[in-house]
Formats: structure tokens, sequence, C-alpha cells
């Protein structure tokens, strides 16, 4: 049995990234407007919401200092959505605009 293709959904705006997890437990983040990110992140960003939107598992790593990334997204629709990857699924690209944030 087939599973059926997802529904078409509108093209991202903005991108807010949360990582959790890890050692020391630091807050990090990055926050930024899809077309403002660079080519690479673009691509690797929709390449990891096709997976997603295909069904395949993107389940955290077990481990207390794993990281654990949400994304949150705002499509251009109004439309919002949090998808969870884990450390392991998580592009480079992505995972490397994220910095630690200060209180």
């Amino acid at each position: 049995m087939t599973t059926p293709p997802a529904p078409a959904r509108a093209p991202v705006q903005h991108l807010r990234i949360e990582r959790r997890g890890g050692l020391a437990g630091l807050r990090a983040g990055a926050d930024a407007d899809f077309a403002a990110l660079p080519l690479a992140a673009q691509q690797a960003l929709t390449s990891t919401l096709a997976r997603s939107d295909a069904g395949t598992p993107t389940t955290p790593t077990p481990g207390a200092d794993r990281y654990t990334y949400r994304l949150h997204l705002v499509h251009a629709d109004g439309a919002q959505r949090v998808v969870e990857v884990g450390e392991d699924e998580m592009p480079e690209a992505l995972s490397e605009l994220v910095r630690p944030i200060l209180p």
C-alpha cells in the first residue's frame, strides 16, 4: 500500500530554528527570511521539508548530549508549522546558521 502524496504547500517565507539539548544545554537558534538564506541553506531546507512531507522519519537520536532542532516555518499563505529534526538528519547548511542565544 502506498502513502498518498502530501498536499502542496505554499513556499516557505520565514524560518526560525531552535536547537535544544547538548551537553551544556545552551540555547541556540537562528531567525531569517527564506530569501535571505544562502542558496545552500535554501536547498537544504527544501530537501529536509520534502523528506518530512514524504513521511520519512526525522526522529531524534536518543542521548542526553544530542541536539534536536525545531524548524518553525511560516509559509507565504500565512500557514505555520513546526518540523522536528534530529541531529543526524539536520543538514550542515542549516545547522551552521544556529548561534548561541545569550541571556
